[in-house]
Parts: structure tokens; sequence; C-alpha cells
């Protein structure tokens, strides 16, 4: 059986990743590869920002640009 790889570029807070996948990945599977907690970061994809704990899957695709924001509280 051949697997069939595919390399995407993509760009998460200004560093530039090489990506090989054997599966289309939506933005939340790069955030959980990288052990973010979805809970607690605003995301900009492509210069818009999502709240992806409501909304439809946004798919992973070449030269997309994240920016994630984490959330810390305190006092």
């Amino acid at each position: 059986m051949k697997i069939t790889f595919f390399l995407l570029l993509v760009s998460l807070n200004g560093c530039e990743y090489k990506i090989y996948m054997t599966q289309p990945s939506q933005v939340l599977d790069l955030l959980e590869f990288f052990n973010y907690q979805k809970e607690l970061i605003i995301i900009e994809h492509n210069g818009k920002i999502h709240n992806y704990l409501n909304k439809t899957p946004q798919y992973l695709r070449q030269k997309d640009k994240i920016e994630i924001i984490t959330i810390v509280g305190g006092g």
C-alpha cells in the first residue's frame, strides 16, 4: 500500500512551517499538534478573527497565515 504525502507551507505566529500530511487537516488539528488549549486562545486566520469553538471546520490551505493569542488570567 502506497501512502501519498503532500507538503503544506503555513505561517504560525510569524514562523514558517513545512507540514507533511497524508490528508487535509483543520486549523484545530494544527493547534492540537502544538499543544494549544483551544478554550484559552483567539485565532487570527488569514487576517480574520475566529472563534473555533462555535464555527464550522476551517481546513488548512497552502500559505495560510495563523496568529494565536493566548489568554492569561491573573490578578
